[in-house]
């Protein structure tokens, strides 16, 4: 790795990653665990703002991973899964700026807007810079050459699959998607849950081409922690469930599947070998040493 790699890395980790980690943690008290009370809008229940609660603790279990790493192969999986969030997110709160506390509401609410705006805002501009930063150093070496078993693969295919189609659904058509979502739902909710998990599908698919057990190791304690998080939420809230809609049941088993993918990723994070197709475990070793 080369010196400005490394400085870009470790200013990656300063000015980007750990200020969105203590970001996270405050938007999972706010939505987790109060319930959205104070947040930038208003939600039209509470389990809304308690999924998004889950999708930040996963996001801040993936952040906190992160920044103990030094190297900027280890660290791209989830810096460029987080940009896209801040990205998207950006993009959804102008969208709906109308329905947020920009224009005014309680003082708590109208200055939390605001600090929402503006950190999304920021976290793009210096995201970006950044990572141009990043993509044009040199010295950068090759993704590792580790192909995976078919069975260790399909899962985070799945994930991605099913977040990118639900994702880009709720995007573009978030009425649509309103009327046939579980629980109760507004155009502006729909669409930052469907932010979610849009960026865990393009996560996905950045992790399968990153091809490595360790490196897909922070996606993985997100998939966990997100997964487990929004089954306690819609328990915790169950009553604001349409259970005779077949999507509930499907919500609950996609997000179970997310969280045992998770798992099982964060157990193969160890002896990578053991994983790796038979015809390439030894051809890896050189790469590993030039990484």
């Amino acid at each position: 790795m080369s010196p400005i790699e490394r400085d870009l890395t470790a200013a990656s980790r300063g000015a980007f990653l750990i200020p969105l980690a203590y970001c996270a943690g405050l938007q999972v008290l706010v939505l987790l665990v109060l319930s959205g009370r104070g947040f930038a809008w208003d939600f039209r229940s509470s389990l809304s703002a308690a999924t998004m609660g889950a999708g930040y603790l996963g996001g801040l279990a993936m952040l906190v991973a992160t920044v103990r790493l030094r190297r900027w192969v280890d660290v791209r999986l989830a810096y460029g899964s987080t940009l896209l969030l801040m990205v998207l997110m950006l993009a959804v709160t102008l969208r709906y700026r109308g329905a947020t506390h920009l224009g005014g509401g309680e003082i708590v609410s109208f200055f939390s807007a605001w600090g929402w705006l503006l950190v999304h805002v920021a976290a793009v501009i210096v995201g970006v810079v950044l990572l141009i930063g990043q993509l044009r150093a040199p010295g950068r070496p090759s993704p590792r050459a580790e192909p995976r078993v078919w069975f260790t693969v399909l899962p985070v295919a799945v994930v991605a699959v099913i977040g990118g189609v639900v994702g880009l659904l709720a995007l573009a058509f978030p009425g649509r998607v309103a009327a046939q979502w579980p629980w109760p739902v507004s155009d502006l909710d729909v669409s930052a849950l469907g932010v979610w998990a849009l960026v865990f599908g393009v996560g996905s698919v950045l992790a399968i081409r990153e091809g490595d057990s360790d490196r897909q190791r922070v996606g993985a304690i997100n998939y966990l922690v997100a997964g487990a998080a929004a089954v306690v939420a819609m328990l915790v809230h169950a009553g604001e469930v349409d259970w005779s809609s077949a999507y509930a049941w499907m919500y609950v088993i996609a997000m179970i599947g997310l969280a045992l993918t998770g798992a099982v990723g964060w157990l193969m994070a160890g002896p990578a070998e053991l994983w790796t197709s038979p015809r390439r475990i030894e051809a890896p070793a050189r790469i590993r040493a030039s990484d």
